[in-house]
């Protein structure tokens, strides 16, 4: 919270005093001596100057572009990967693969493998649920979800 109010402190979005003079022109509008679409045309132009300064805080070159993903279970290019998830972001769509799995926590190249090629490498260090490590990888299923495929043990 405090990083992001040192980004805004010196913009309109951080001008306490707005609240009051909101509090002031609502208590107008119920008393009947000012018009409450003045108010909103107020509302609609702060809006738009916050969403500009703000907007302005990050030039494009800076912004950092994450690419997306074919969906393997509804087809189009719509799968993000985020802090916790990968998912598609088609509102039609509930494929998601969640980035800890067994306590390790999947690398942008793991979902990336996962969803492309429809496997990951082997992933060292799973922990089962009595607490067992174990390594597989992830296996993407027919029906877009996962299963574990085990390491093969050289026999000797």
């Amino acid at each position: 919270g405090l990083a992001v109010y040192e980004i805004v402190k010196d913009k309109r979005i951080a001008n306490a005093e707005m609240t009051g003079a909101w509090e002031v022109a609502l208590a107008a509008i119920e008393a009947g001596s000012m018009d409450a679409g003045k108010f909103a045309q107020g509302i609609n132009s702060y809006v738009s100057t916050i969403c500009e300064e703000l907007l302005s805080l990050a030039p494009a070159s800076r912004q950092q572009r994450y690419p997306t993903y074919h969906c393997p279970k509804c087809g189009r290019e719509s799968v993000g990967i985020y802090a916790k998830v990968a998912r598609c972001k088609n509102d039609d769509c509930d494929f998601h693969i969640f980035r800890e799995v067994c306590g390790t926590y999947l690398s942008e190249e793991n979902i990336r493998d996962l969803i492309t090629k429809g496997r990951t490498p082997i992933l060292k260090g799973l922990t089962s649920k009595a607490g067992k490590k174990f390594n597989a990888r992830l296996v993407l299923q027919e029906d877009s979800s996962t299963k574990f495929e085990f390491e093969q043990k050289r026999k000797k």
